[in-house]
């Protein structure tokens, strides 16, 4: 069996033994957040994995182009997040749209009193915000990730390198916990200045620093089982990945104080909407699309 199948079975396993832990009643009493946010990524991964190990079966390898006939599945897939996170966007222009996700945001507690609440009544007629650069360049970045994606794919099925778009995904998402993580354990412990506390109070410089550090490291041991390149190549790809990760969280994180919301959306539980699950894709995959194109 492919090592990137292996992996992919590994992963669920892992996952889904974390899930089941904490799904115990007293467990999940003691940490419902922690519980949500394992869930929603369980369900983001299985529909991932799932699309990929449907992608990788082979019909006919003598005519190469028909070789793996489902790998529109993993397409369909960031077409489907590129849609649903276009209109997260669009919401959030949407003064009416916006007033209405505020709302239901503080009925569940989400939204904190510090940021702005939009005043504009449900029943009144859609009106829009002026965008200003920082909507434009959030739209702009986000679209530059859908569409890497969907290159990166066709770029590593074409050179039969499938595990080159595991390893950039999941370094990038590795960072999202390690940090996570490190934040908690150490947050403000070393450094009493946020990483950027007008930006994101919750986020600390232990997190970002040791978090991207350990993830880095990870990803660099994955990335050596998953792909052909070397050590040192796989430990600069994944701390790059990693580092963005953080750029990439941040503008996200300016983007929604802009425009007074905590997070884009409820749809998945712990984490908010979708733009809340894959910021920290948002730089450092578009960048590593174009230089594995180039240098591939």
């Amino acid at each position: 069996m492919a090592s990137d199948i292996l992996f992919v079975i590994a992963l669920m396993m892992v996952v889904s033994l974390v899930w089941g832990t904490l799904a115990i009643p007293h467990l999940r009493k003691r940490l419902p957040k922690i519980y949500l946010i394992t869930r929603s990524w369980w369900l983001m991964l299985a529909t991932l994995c799932a699309c990929y190990v449907i992608a990788k079966i082979t019909n006919n390898q003598d005519v190469p182009s028909q070789a793996h006939p489902y790998q529109w599945l993993i397409v369909l897939f960031f077409i489907l997040i590129g849609l649903r996170g276009s209109y997260e966007i669009k919401r959030l222009w949407c003064l009416r749209s916006k007033s209405i996700l505020t709302h239901k945001l503080q009925a569940l507690g989400l939204q904190p009193d510090s940021l702005p609440c939009v005043t504009v009544s449900i029943n009144s007629t859609q009106n829009y915000t002026r965008l200003n650069f920082l909507d434009l360049l959030f739209s702009l970045v986000f679209v530059s990730l859908i569409i890497s994606l969907i290159v990166l794919q066709q770029l590593t099925w074409q050179r039969e390198q499938y595990g080159i778009l595991l390893f950039v995904l999941f370094a990038s998402q590795f960072n999202d916990i390690a940090q996570y993580l490190c934040g908690r354990l150490l947050g403000r412990k070393l450094f009493k200045r946020g990483l950027a506390p007008t930006i994101s109070p919750n986020k600390s410089i232990e997190g970002a620093v040791f978090g991207s550090f350990f993830a880095a490291m990870l990803a660099a041991l994955l990335g050596l089982y998953l792909t052909p390149f070397s050590w040192w190549v796989c430990l600069i790809a994944a701390y790059g990945l990693a580092a963005s990760g953080i750029v990439g969280d941040l503008l996200e994180s300016a983007f929604k104080r802009q425009h007074g919301v905590k997070d884009t959306g409820t749809m998945l539980a712990g984490h908010g909407g979708v733009l809340d699950r894959i910021d920290s894709l948002l730089i450092g995959v578009p960048l590593f699309t174009v230089f594995y194109w180039l240098l591939g």
